[in-house]
């Protein structure tokens, strides 16, 4: 007959649950590490407006009420919009009239974006008529 010991199998369940636990926060933290390493990077559009008529308030406006207007399109994860800031830095190009930036998850859904019809029609409707130029620079925010 084997003799029981509650103290003795205590202590044993007690280094299981230890085990376990330590098994569990060491998948835990390589998990974390795999999928940090696997997420894409945010990718930021910027878009620079200059007006056929620089410096007209009306038609800023309804630039940037166009643009706050695209912030419902889905894919947009955040946006800013507003005017050029004067500027006496020879490195400061302030020569645009109205800017924007958007954050979007991937490439893909700025591609989305892109496409969008609510898109399609600030730029057909609004942007285009009064706009001189358009410049947009797209690029990975790498580590973010």
């Amino acid at each position: 007959m084997v003799a029981y010991n509650r103290g003795e199998e205590n202590r044993f369940m007690m280094r299981i649950y230890i085990n376990i636990m330590i098994q569990c926060v060491i998948l835990s933290a390589f998990a974390s590490s795999v999928s940090s390493k696997t997420q894409e990077n945010k990718i930021v559009h910027v878009v620079l407006v200059w007006l056929k008529q620089p410096g007209n308030h009306e038609h800023i406006q309804q630039v940037v009420e166009v643009s706050n207007q695209l912030k419902e399109i889905p894919y947009i994860q955040e946006m800013r919009v507003g005017k050029s800031i004067p500027s006496d830095r020879a490195i400061v190009d302030d020569s645009f009239d109205v800017g924007l930036y958007m954050i979007f998850a991937n490439q893909e859904d700025l591609q989305r974006y892109l496409v969008h019809p609510d898109h399609k029609n600030a730029v057909k409707t609004v942007l285009m008529p009064l706009a001189s130029k358009i410049l947009v620079y797209d690029f990975d925010a790498l580590g973010n």
